[in-house]
């Protein structure tokens, strides 16, 4: 269902699915808005981390990637300028097995601790410290 309201005013652009919102309908995610469609996410703690990006490229094309198998995902930039892309939780099982089959590409590290992908780049994982070269 899209933003039907013609009294709101366009705040942007859902950033899970892309349809227009209005301030009538949007809901903030992560300081990125998002729309009345995905009602029941808006809670930060309803997602997981699962790759980091050095550049926005490498996570929008994994954005397209995910909604191609049906999961939802958001791409957040962080302080330091790292593309951060979280999945639903209840997702996360389905995404990382899609990635584990090569999808993240090979400038990706994989870390199976905290089960995050991470780009060479960035060097260690962020959570645990596994190095890129381990």
């Amino acid at each position: 269902m899209k933003c039907d309201h013609s009294d709101g005013t366009h705040v942007g652009t859902c950033a899970v699915c892309g349809d227009p919102v209005c301030t009538e309908c949007f809901q903030s995610l992560f300081n990125v808005v998002i729309c009345a469609n995905h009602e029941g996410l808006e809670d930060e703690g309803e997602w997981e981390l699962i790759a980091l990006y050095s550049t926005s490229d490498g996570s929008d094309n994994l954005r397209f990637f995910f909604d191609d198998q049906g999961i939802a995902s958001v791409a957040v930039e962080n302080e330091e300028g790292t593309m951060e892309v979280y999945v639903p939780i209840g997702e996360k099982d389905e995404a990382w097995a899609s990635l584990e089959g090569g999808e993240a590409g090979d400038e990706m590290v994989k870390c199976d601790e905290d089960r995050l992908f991470f780009a060479r780049q960035i060097g260690e994982c962020p959570i645990c410290g596994m190095g890129a070269e381990s």
